[in-house]
């Protein structure tokens, strides 16, 4: 038998998957408003979770965003990574999707809707600027864990 050590010095992060779910002219994107969680309730998000056990990135943006959202992603595309105290942001981003938004998680959100790139909520979680921002342009990263 072997008998494995753990590192207990290690720092253990949690993966969290988010998609920018893009209308077809790339102008309007779903956002959600988190209510009822305790957690930055009131504020619009991307549609997103955690990643799960023996899931790739890929299947976890596929599946949230039809758990939430009720829309079937024909692909997603690897946008940015956002690291923050304890886990990590990836963001993907999809402008081919079949189906109707809708809100699927009516005890965690509020609701859901498309919303103009350029008239965004003044409510979106504090990371959304900068995945958007990287978004358009050549970067992929921003660390927002601090010093």
């Amino acid at each position: 038998m072997v008998t494995r050590t753990v590192n207990r010095d290690r720092h253990e992060i949690v993966a969290v998957v988010h998609t920018l779910v893009w209308n077809s002219s790339g102008t309007h994107l779903v956002l959600l408003e988190r209510a009822h969680t305790g957690f930055m309730d009131g504020r619009h998000t991307l549609p997103g979770g955690h990643l799960q056990a023996a899931e790739s990135m890929v299947d976890a943006a596929i599946r949230e965003v039809r758990e939430e959202v009720a829309l079937e992603l024909e692909e997603a595309r690897p946008c940015c990574v956002l690291p923050y105290r304890g886990g990590v942001n990836f963001v993907f981003s999809s402008t081919r999707w079949q189906g109707s938004a809708k809100n699927l998680e009516p005890d965690r959100c509020a609701s859901v809707g498309w919303f103009s790139r350029d008239e965004l909520p003044d409510t979106v979680v504090p990371w959304l600027s900068k995945a958007l921002e990287l978004h358009e342009s050549s970067d992929w990263f921003f660390d927002f864990s601090g010093p």
